[in-house]
């Protein structure tokens, strides 16, 4: 038997949402209830709850989330920010927007930033770290808030893979002073679109965003005041319905995510030839969420052809590290684990409704290749 296995299953997860989503609309649309209305507030009330923050702010975007956030961490121009190359792109630029210098240092085995080799990066130019939670794993969070604690270093959380990941039992986006975090549909949490938002402890940090994402009006008091210049980066209201939607399912969703991971790792942990990432009970110290499942393979465009050639959506993503996009001018960096294991990455499907056969049958074409 073969199949058809799609990388993302939102078909599915729109069909068993629809009647609720549309509900969502019709009633949007009755009120006009457009921009920032009762939908966005409560969609930050209830991720805050969720994620144990303070404050949290609706975006447009989780790239707009990362801009947002160093902004109003005062990072400017000849700053320094310690971050990864292994990224997407939105990272880095949100450092450079404002004249920084994104300083790179090289990753661990789980494609996270190696905390053992960030002191060594660290000058008097240094302003803020910019961890990148990446695939739904947590970074060693313990290492690095001793090392922002000791040199007095902000400390901004991508936490756009990685909603609900936990380290020593505290969740991603609560350790630093601002989480940003993605609603874009590869996201575990996503809206029809893009959208994003913040968290923060930090009153003033919540009251700068606020002011920042929309023009820098004086709202709700006035609209003829302005007291900054600003963006137009408001979560939509309708995209913030389908989050609150999601938000209740999100537990679930994860908890499949992780037998799904688990599947994998049980059966695929004998090879050779590919290296897996760690499994949801390998260190108790990590609670992973697995928005993407990647794998570390010899042979990798092979494999990748032979599982599309199979009806098996596997994609290869960050294959080129940041550092190496000649034409962004970023300098020359010697990031050997990243380059490495960038030449071998694959993303497997890993989504909710990935049913147990289908996660057999993609078990069964990855042996089939290096049988």
């Amino acid at each position: 038997m073969s199949y058809k296995i799609t990388y993302l299953g939102l078909k599915d997860q729109f069909s068993k949402n629809k009647r609720k989503i549309f509900d969502a609309y019709n009633k949007i649309f009755a009120e006009s209830s457009f921009i920032l209305r009762n939908d966005v507030a409560n969609f930050e009330k209830k991720i805050s709850q969720k994620l144990g923050t303070k404050y949290s702010v609706g975006l447009n975007s989780g790239t707009d989330a990362l801009l947002m956030s160093v902004l109003s961490a005062g990072i400017r121009k000849e700053d320094e920010v310690i971050t990864v190359s292994h990224t997407p792109v939105m990272t880095i630029a949100a450092i450079r927007h404002v004249g920084a210098k994104p300083v790179f240092v090289d990753i661990q085995n789980d494609y996270n930033i190696n905390p053992d080799l960030i002191e060594n990066s660290i000058t008097k130019k240094t302003k803020a770290i910019i961890v990148v939670h990446l695939h739904g794993r947590s970074c060693d969070m313990k290492k690095i808030l001793k090392i922002c604690n000791k040199y007095k270093l902000k400390l901004i959380e991508d936490c756009a893979q990685s909603i609900g990941a936990k380290f020593c039992n505290k969740i991603v986006g609560s350790f630093g002073e601002i989480g940003c975090f993605s609603l874009h549909p590869v996201k575990t949490l996503n809206v029809p679109g893009d959208g994003g938002f913040i968290t923060t402890n930090k009153k003033k940090i919540n009251k700068l965003i606020r002011l920042v994402r929309d023009h820098g009006l004086e709202l709700p008091k006035s609209r003829d005041i302005v007291k900054r210049f600003g963006f137009n980066s408001r979560l939509d209201n309708m995209h913030a319905a389908v989050a609150l939607i999601g938000l209740k399912q999100l537990d679930e969703w994860i908890n499949q995510r992780r037998k799904i991971a688990n599947f994998y790792c049980k059966n695929l942990g004998y090879l050779k030839h590919i290296k897996l990432p760690p499994s949801p009970d390998e260190d108790k110290r990590y609670y992973d969420t697995y928005n993407s499942f990647v794998i570390s393979a010899n042979n990798r465009d092979k494999l990748r052809e032979h599982l599309n050639y199979k009806g098996i959506e596997a994609l290869s993503l960050i294959t080129k590290g940041i550092h190496l996009q000649k034409k962004l001018n970023l300098g020359n960096w010697h990031l050997p684990k990243t380059e490495e294991l960038e030449k071998k990455v694959i993303s497997l499907p890993i989504y909710p409704s990935l049913s147990i056969s289908k996660q057999k049958y993609i078990v069964k074409c990855i042996k089939e290749f290096y049988d």
